[in-house]
């Protein structure tokens, strides 16, 4: 992978209703990268937790338990992505409950009254609609941080996967500048990390979500603390543009990104 301390700490199993293999099988095909760690963050999305995604939350967990004990060259971490934490807090508690992870990812894929991103039509909405559904959206990414029981903002361009690398649209963040510093100061006062997600490498969007620019604008602000995931739901894109995302925060001008080690935050060098 060409990085000593290459890690991925955004990823899916089976036990996600969208992944492909086997917690064990993604552990393995860690391994077999040389990266440094591996934290599998199976999907919990809080809304449909009691009558969906509780027996998924479980099983996860007990795959990860097995695997805590197995050593290897590659560190593992356990985690859990929660999506929606903001709109159903009760649910996402329970999903955290009983289960001492090492690592919560805090997402939004819906905003309240529409359904994930992914599934929107944008091509027949009217005009300035895009920008209210950001509005709103950012305005909810500033719930997660108040709600505050996760380490790291997973995706904070989530939407732009699927507005601009989908359907073709162009989005002018300057006029969201205001609203993503927010994020931003907001996340270095409560001493949370950004994730950046490197999916967007291997998708249509072709850049990291969030990319450069706002990565380096992160910086300025004083943001220190920074994840690295692939957003693999297979064994094949686990790893996929982490050295890319490692290369890209060395130019934004950190020197270390971040691993979580039972909350804890581990400082690695960009090398």
């Amino acid at each position: 992978m060409g990085y000593s301390f290459a890690c991925d700490c955004h990823n899916h199993s089976n036990c996600s209703p969208d992944g492909s293999d086997t917690v064990l099988e993604m552990r393995r095909r860690a391994q077999e990268l040389g990266l440094w760690a591996h934290t599998l963050t199976d999907h919990c999305e809080c809304q449909n937790f009691p009558d969906r995604y509780r027996p998924r939350v479980e099983r996860a967990w007990e795959e990860m338990a097995l695997q805590i004990p197995q050593g290897g060259s590659t560190r593992f971490y356990t985690g859990i992505e929660l999506g929606q934490p903001n709109q159903d807090p009760a649910s996402a508690a329970l999903a955290l409950e009983g289960r001492d992870y090492d690592f919560v990812i805090g997402s939004i894929h819906n905003i309240r009254g529409y359904e994930d991103f992914f599934f929107l039509d944008y091509s027949q909405v009217a005009p300035g609609f895009i920008d209210e559904l950001l509005t709103t959206y950012w305005a909810e990414e500033q719930e997660v941080i108040a709600w505050g029981q996760f380490d790291s903002l997973g995706h904070l361009t989530y939407p732009l996967r699927y507005i601009e690398g989908d359907h073709g649209i162009p989005v002018d963040l300057s006029r969201h500048r205001e609203a993503i510093d927010g994020i931003f100061r907001a996340l270095i006062d409560a001493g949370k990390a950004l994730e950046v997600n490197t999916s967007g490498y291997r998708q249509k969007i072709g850049r990291p979500l969030p990319d450069l620019p706002l990565v380096k604008r992160y910086r300025e602000l004083g943001g220190e603390l920074v994840t690295l995931g692939s957003d693999a739901h297979t064994t094949a894109d686990l790893g996929r543009g982490i050295a890319e995302g490692m290369e890209m925060l060395r130019e934004a001008g950190f020197r270390y990104f971040t691993v979580y080690e039972r909350h804890k935050p581990l400082l690695l060098p960009l090398q």
